[in-house]
């Protein structure tokens, strides 16, 4: 999937989720709820929600049907992926504009901290059980995966793609 689809593929998510447009016609309701990730001992579900116009985090107790928004503020909030012992979240977030780069967030406590700061978007990662957290980003004008540690450090190009 090229950079330009993929772009295309997350405008055409954030206006389902955002402002009610549906994909697909008339006949597709518009979506709600996007992204599903259990958590790694399968009590807890987060994903993410429009609110207000702008997607945020929410996390459901999957035994008691409650769910709580865990995200707030003016940015999108999205992508979420569970740390490997359950107590926090990586995300992908517009918060600084024009950008979107990586966040955590302690579940309990959400406290947030950002962990990547490249000019280039950073989105959709994933938290491997080693510890690494692996994201896409065009930081070379072609989409690559890459791999930081939880602390944002250590920055690698795990699959590197030719830029266009």
């Amino acid at each position: 999937m090229t950079g330009r689809m993929v772009g295309l593929l997350l405008v055409a998510l954030l206006c389902a989720a955002t402002v009610g447009c549906s994909l697909g016609g008339n006949s597709t309701p518009a979506l709600a709820s996007l992204e599903p990730a259990v958590s790694p001992d399968g009590r807890r579900l987060a994903y993410e929600s429009a609110v207000e116009q702008r997607l945020k985090l929410f996390v459901r107790d999957l035994s008691t049907g409650v769910s709580e928004q865990i995200t707030d503020g003016t940015s999108d909030d999205f992508s979420p992926a569970w740390s490997p012992d359950g107590g926090s979240l990586v995300f992908a977030s517009n918060r600084e504009k024009g950008n979107v780069d990586i966040y955590t967030i302690d579940v309990a406590s959400r406290q947030l901290r950002r962990l990547t700061t490249d000019a280039g978007n950073d989105m959709y990662p994933a938290w491997s059980t080693n510890g690494r957290i692996f994201f896409n980003s065009d930081r070379t004008k072609a989409w690559q995966v890459y791999s930081i540690l939880p602390d944002g450090s250590d920055a690698v190009v795990v699959v590197a793609n030719p830029a266009p």
